[in-house]
């Protein structure tokens, strides 16, 4: 069984960026699609009180990835809009394949990171 996490504000497509994600919604991908696992909120790694400031610099701060991190860590694929290159680093190094998509989670089984993002 693979677990995948989507960054998605409204769990019917792949619309937020991994760091501005509030929430992830984990589904079970198996031969015959997606099965609906839970959704789980996490606070984002661009935080509202330090967006700005993460945004300017770019720079990574372990404490708050760490955080995201510990509510995905299960999951084997990881499907974003949009993500940093050092926490997508980050993410790999930890065993998270990152995987660019702005599709309706129901394509997900067939997207392979091929749609247009």
């Amino acid at each position: 069984m693979i677990k995948i996490a989507i960054s998605t504000s409204n769990g019917k497509s792949v619309d937020q960026h991994f760091g501005k994600a509030s929430s992830f919604y984990v589904y079970k991908l198996t031969d015959s699609g997606l099965d609906f696992l839970e959704q789980r909120d996490v606070d984002s790694y661009c935080t509202p009180e330090n967006a700005a400031e993460a945004e300017a610099s770019h720079s990574f701060n372990t404490s708050r990835f760490d955080k995201v991190w510990e509510v995905i860590k299960d999951c084997q694929i990881l499907y974003t809009q949009r993500v940093g290159d050092v926490p997508a680093e980050k993410l790999k190094q930890k065993g998270i394949e990152v995987q660019l998509c702005s599709c309706d989670i129901k394509s997900i089984g067939s997207c392979k990171g091929e749609c247009a993002h």
